[in-house]
């Protein structure tokens, strides 16, 4: 794990208080809030392991972008198209395109949902797979490979 730029977005179950942690070396993830231990986080931690949050061991990878953001881009764009005409819609095609290229991706665990950040690993994840999160959902078992 490289300790310069790994992260974990996770939201305290006790206050529901959501932030990215940074992990130098070995760490004790603690809320900043309610002062809860979150987790242990050894610094040779990596994807190939299981959560340190909730010992889930499947992982799907996403764009790193904030969902409310771009739902408003895309009703703007809407919106502006309609008023002066369907060519604005160019211009926001290119800027998904854009965004696409240049937003990182980022790892989620199925089972509590935390945010990994900044591992060589996330580019091997597969996509969300709402069967696989389904099965998460409704099941107390951490590892549904077998």
């Amino acid at each position: 794990m490289d300790s310069l730029d790994v992260s974990f977005g996770y939201e305290c179950d006790l206050c529901n208080t959501f932030r990215i942690y940074s992990i130098e070396s070995s760490s004790d993830i603690s809320c900043s809030k309610c002062n809860k231990l979150l987790a242990s986080i050894s610094k040779d931690y990596d994807l190939t392991k299981a959560c340190p949050f909730c010992e889930c061991t499947s992982y799907y990878k996403r764009k790193d972008f904030n969902q409310i953001l771009g739902t408003g881009i895309i009703i703007i764009g809407a919106i502006l198209s309609i008023i002066y005409n369907y060519f604005i819609l160019m211009g926001f095609v290119i800027l998904d395109i854009l965004l696409f290229y240049i937003v990182p991706n980022v790892a989620v665990c199925y089972k509590c949902s935390v945010e990994l950040r900044g591992f060589k690993e996330i580019d091997n994840l597969d996509h969300f797979d709402h069967h696989t999160a389904e099965l998460y959902q409704f099941s107390n078992n951490n590892d549904l490979t077998t």
